[in-house]
């Protein structure tokens, strides 16, 4: 019985250790990101660049949102935002198993990434074309800063989606 013990506290201080050194490795990051969400909410009161730059969603518009619902098991509520969020969560998942479950490099990761970028871009132009503008997050946001400096940019922008969608 102590040998198992003995054993749980050795793989609950590996996990701990390899927590730790990531928080340290990557605090900068975590800081960086949280002024920049404080920075564009307060500034442009939204996060991605493409909807305060140009008031246009971007390939990864609604995947906060799709993540959130999809944890909470509201799942129709997740596809209707980003259907590729399941994909992140089981990307993070194996991430996460093979970092801290077991201890190794988790092999394939940046390209299973970007079959999933492939895969959002993919999809973002399918719901430019079929939605848009319609219900968040393939809407127009109002106020970008090209709308505000660009005479006439909101009419042109959304005149040339509507001629792309035919």
């Amino acid at each position: 019985m102590k040998i198992s013990g003995r054993r749980e506290d050795k793989k609950t201080t590996a996990i701990i250790g390899r927590i730790r050194k990531d928080v340290g490795d990557y605090w900068g990051f975590a800081v960086v990101f949280v002024l920049y969400d404080i920075a564009a909410h307060a500034m442009f009161h939204a996060f991605c660049p493409s909807v305060f730059l140009f008031g246009l969603p971007c390939p990864g518009c609604g995947m906060t949102r799709a993540v959130f619902f999809f944890i909470t098991g509201q799942f129709q509520r997740g596809m209707q935002m980003n259907p590729l969020g399941l994909l992140w969560i089981l990307w993070a998942a194996y991430l996460v198993v093979m970092r801290y479950g077991f201890g190794k490099k988790a092999k394939g990761l940046m390209k299973a990434a970007g079959v999933i970028v492939v895969l959002m871009v993919a999809v973002y132009l399918y719901r430019m074309y079929c939605f848009f503008p319609g219900e968040p997050p393939i809407s127009y946001t109002s106020g970008s800063l090209a709308e505000r400096l660009i005479p006439g940019y909101r009419k042109w922008i959304l005149g040339l989606v509507r001629m792309l969608q035919g």
